[in-house]
């Protein structure tokens, strides 16, 4: 943008915020920032033999529950929980996806129970069903 000595409208970038003069009057036209704590963790996928079931947003991962209780210790190594990036507390990608929390971190949930990966997958594959007694976090028709 060029600075002419008769212009009649300018715009500055003052700390965040628009700020647009004409002539000697200035209207500021404040933009707040907004900041999502929201995020999309989730996918649905149809996978062969399990149906509509969730995923991880990156990657498309298989996601399994725990329904005896928690992984804790050297259980995590193997089945890592799906935790909630930093700063974000929203889980969005399905419906009755919640948080709890778990030390520092916040483990999403789906319909109540803890999300898991399985380090035993690559890709697409699914093959922590039944193991250690995981089973595939598969999609219901509605929440509780």
């Amino acid at each position: 943008m060029s600075w002419t000595a008769g212009a009649a409208a300018a715009a500055l970038l003052v700390g965040g915020s628009v700020v647009t003069m004409a002539g000697t009057a200035a209207q500021a036209q404040v933009r707040p920032t907004v900041t999502s704590t929201s995020a999309t963790v989730v996918h649905v996928a149809f996978r062969k033999g399990f149906g509509k079931m969730l995923v991880t947003a990156k990657g498309g991962h298989a996601l399994y529950e725990h329904p005896s209780g928690p992984c804790t210790g050297t259980c995590l190594s193997v089945w890592p929980a799906l935790n909630m990036p930093t700063g974000k507390t929203t889980p969005l990608g399905a419906s009755c996806l919640a948080t709890v929390t778990v030390g520092s971190n916040l483990q999403v949930t789906y319909n109540g129970q803890k999300l898991y990966t399985f380090t035993g997958d690559s890709g697409h594959m699914v093959t922590g069903n039944g193991l250690g007694g995981f089973v595939v976090a598969k999609m219901v028709k509605a929440c509780p």
